[in-house]
Order: C-alpha cells, then structure tokens, then sequence
C-alpha cells in the first residue's frame, strides 16, 4: 500500500507542471492574442486540488511530514513511541471522520440521476460546465481514505514492531556543516 501511496503521490505531483504549461497556455493566449481559454483555470485547479488531496498520504508514506520534535527527541524511546501513537490515533480519527464525511458528499456529488436515468453529476455552472466538483469530492474521500489506511499502517508497524515513523536526530547542531545549516549565520 505504500509503494502505492507513494506512486500516485509522484502522479499526482506532476500535476503541478502541467499547471504551470496551461496558465503559461492561458496568459499567452489572453494576452498576446485576446483570447482566453475557458478551460484552463477549472482543470489548473482540479489538478492542483488532486495535487494537495494526495500529497497528506505521500508525505506520510515517505516519512517527510513536518513536526516538531522539540520535546519528543529529548523522552527516552518508550514515552517517544506513546507520543507517536497517540499522534496516529488522532490522525485515525480525524481522517477516519473525514473518509465518512467524504464518502456522504461524494455520493451526493457523483451518484446523481436525471429522471430518465442518464448521469447528471454535480457541475461546476461555469461557461464549460463540467463535473469537477464531483471529481474533486470523490478524490477528497479516496485521499482520506488512503492517507487514513497509511497511518493505520504506521500505527500497526509502531504497535506490532516498535518501529518509529520518525527516529529522533541524534546529530548536533554544532556538527552540521555551517553552508547546510538554515537561519542566521554566526
């Protein structure tokens, strides 16, 4: 499941340069020739909101997510690994309220029906017209539902294994090379 998560993470990611190729597309065409494109700001954003949806699940299957670990690499390892796992309980039932929720609005937004029967799902009422807002609620629930099934994978490899998602940083600052180190110089 992670090398999966971690797939569609980098998909997703290239989203971010075809956005940047359309609204180059975009201003070109309403500035150099005074015709803008009417599709270009509804698929920029549907790829840039898929984009930020998958990227809460690809962060934490390749351990970058940021925390602050102040206090939590100073605890001796057991206290290190209670903090963690009630980190992973909270995350569990945020993005398990989010994946319920998620899948209530989905299905509002994509399982609707004309009275003869023909798919009519949630559309965006823009000039094109088209079903993104429903594409978008179907990606917010499978993103929390896959961001969900990574911390449950975490929390089963910290309970069952003892393995850390995040082992403290033993280095010292002072040892760190003075042209890697961040903030203001000596």
């Amino acid at each position: 499941m992670t090398r999966l998560t971690l797939m569609l993470g980098t998909l997703a990611a290239y989203g971010f340069g075809i956005i940047v190729v359309m609204m180059v597309v975009e201003v070109v065409a309403r500035y150099g020739f005074n015709a803008p494109t009417f599709w270009a700001h509804e698929i920029a954003g549907l790829l840039g909101a898929v984009a930020f949806l998958f990227g809460g699940a690809f962060c934490m299957a390749e351990r970058g997510h940021m925390r602050i670990s102040v206090v939590a690499d100073k605890l001796p390892r057991k206290p290190r690994l209670a903090l963690e796992g009630l980190g992973h309980l909270c995350g569990i039932v945020f993005l398990g309220g989010l994946a319920v929720s998620g899948w209530n609005i989905a299905q509002r937004a994509a399982f609707r029906y004309m009275p003869d029967g023909t798919w009519f799902p949630e559309r965006s009422g823009t000039s094109w017209n088209t079903p993104v807002p429903a594409y978008l609620k179907v990606a917010l629930f499978l993103a929390a539902t896959l961001f969900l099934i990574v911390v449950l994978i975490r929390l089963w490899r910290l309970l069952r294994h003892g393995e850390e998602s995040y082992p403290p940083d033993d280095t010292p600052h002072s040892t760190i090379p003075p042209e890697t180190r961040i903030g203001p110089r000596p």
